[in-house]
């Protein structure tokens, strides 16, 4: 049977308003606020000029299209964030989106029992894609508090990371079926993208928190995977400005989108938690490695631990910084470095084994100071359970000073030198409390909020 081709005079034609919107969305799925506005505006006097031609559904909700523009450049801006409750210089983002939604749906109403003025199936049309845009709106809100309460986390000392994630999953399901018309696909695709990079990002973090290998791993794939394809958009927008300028709807303009401050911080977020991996998992990636080429692969990541705790070592005359792991209690039973088939069978470890070092420098942990290290951290477990507080011993008999920081609920940061050392020593406790704060990612939670240092 000879094949069927459909020629491109049989598809059925797309309206004027149809191809601006798709135009529209495409430009707000490439950050591109500003032309996305220039375009409602031109749109808007193109319909001064053709007032019988147009109905009012159509006259408002470009009028809502250019606000819309506007709130998601100052969303994605995070500048937000910044804001003081009692700011009325302008209106907040909060109520920009308020208003948003209550206009949205006063269009959709109005679409619904619209008679006369643009076609009814435009009509019908544009009322269906308001009703959809203000769920996209309503969850816009809800992202906006969880940003909130997100940067907020990064002041107090435990941060639960796991239900984090779970909040998240929460609002990505409950949207996941939400403005799907085909019209509004650039704008879902963008939101999906979002929230799924920064899900996969939160749950990294809960997992190397209890030191699982292979899910850390995966999340931070699928995170990494899913950045490249975003950052690609403003890239392919930038090359394609640079051979006859950005053109959107017929509009062409010098004036390429730039990467917004929300998918830069999304970038820092990756780049921390793959440094982290790096150290919590190094023994393992070393494996896969000649020293000289691990070296250099640290040595680009945004923060290269290793090199940090090598020059502490020569610095202080420690002997010895380990990273303990607790393995009592957590859900899949330690099994050590590298990749496990999830149906081997252990038996979970007993004893000192139970505190195992997943870090070590130099060399493999001090067996003789261990009994020692480990009745330490358990005598002063509700200090150290603080996530603050650096945990001071001076062993008489061993003529060793112990200095430790929890750095994760299950996992204890150990400097041990041979010699009495101050308590107070400047140089070994600011050492701690840094490291302690970037593991934990304290700073980069604040960093959300602009103009943090």
């Amino acid at each position: 049977m000879a094949a069927v081709q459909v020629s491109q005079s049989n598809l059925p034609p797309v309206s004027i308003e149809q191809a601006f919107l798709e135009t529209y969305f495409h430009a707000i799925s490439q950050f591109a606020y500003d032309k996305a506005k220039e375009f409602a505006v031109s749109k808007e006097k193109d319909r001064d000029s053709r007032k019988t031609n147009y109905g009012t559904t159509w006259t408002s909700l470009l009028n809502s299209l250019s606000h819309l523009a506007m709130a998601e450049k100052m969303y994605a801006s995070l500048g937000y964030l910044g804001q003081k409750k009692w700011f009325s210089g302008r209106e907040t983002l909060r109520s920009s989106y308020s208003s948003l939604l209550t206009e949205l749906r006063k269009i959709e109403d109005t679409g619904r029992q619209a008679v006369g003025g643009t076609a009814p199936s435009l009509e019908k049309l544009l009322a269906h894609l308001c009703g959809q845009l203000s769920t996209f709106v309503a969850a816009r809100l809800e992202t906006m508090d969880f940003y909130e309460t997100l940067c907020s986390m990064g002041s107090i000392r435990v941060i639960g990371y796991s239900e984090v994630a779970t909040n998240l999953a929460a609002i990505i399901q409950r949207h996941s079926k939400s403005f799907h018309h085909p019209i509004l696909t650039p704008l879902k695709t963008s939101f999906s993208d979002e929230l799924s990079i920064l899900y996969h990002l939160l749950q990294a973090q809960a997992d190397m928190a209890v030191w699982c290998f292979l899910p850390a791993l995966l999340h931070l794939h699928e995170a990494h995977s899913k950045l490249n394809s975003w950052g690609a958009i403003v890239q392919m927008a930038k090359e394609q400005s640079q051979k006859k300028g950005f053109e959107l709807f017929g509009s062409t303009s010098t004036k390429v989108p730039q990467v917004p401050p929300l998918h830069q911080w999304l970038l820092s977020f990756k780049a921390a938690l793959v440094s982290k991996f790096s150290l919590y998992f190094y023994e393992t990636l070393s494996r896969q490695s000649s020293p000289p080429e691990m070296k250099n692969l640290l040595a680009k990541t945004s923060c290269d631990y290793m090199a940090k705790f090598a020059t502490f070592l020569r610095k202080s005359d420690a002997t010895n910084l380990s990273i303990v792991l607790d393995t009592r209690g957590l859900e899949e039973t330690y099994k050590g470095h590298g990749y496990h088939h999830p149906a081997a069978k252990l038996e979970p470890p007993k004893g000192l084994d139970s505190y195992p070092a997943i870090v070590s420098i130099p060399g493999e942990r001090p067996q003789h100071h261990w009994p020692n290290l480990i009745m330490i951290m358990n005598n002063n477990a509700a200090e150290l359970n603080t996530m603050e507080r650096i945990v001071y011993f001076y062993d008489k008999a061993f003529q060793s000073t112990y200095f430790m920081l929890r750095i994760e609920p299950k996992m204890t940061l150990v400097v041990i030198f041979e010699t009495k050392r101050a308590e107070k020593d400047s140089y070994v406790n600011t050492f701690l409390t840094e490291i302690g704060s970037q593991l934990k990612n304290n700073k980069l939670l604040l960093n959300l909020k602009p103009g943090s240092k």
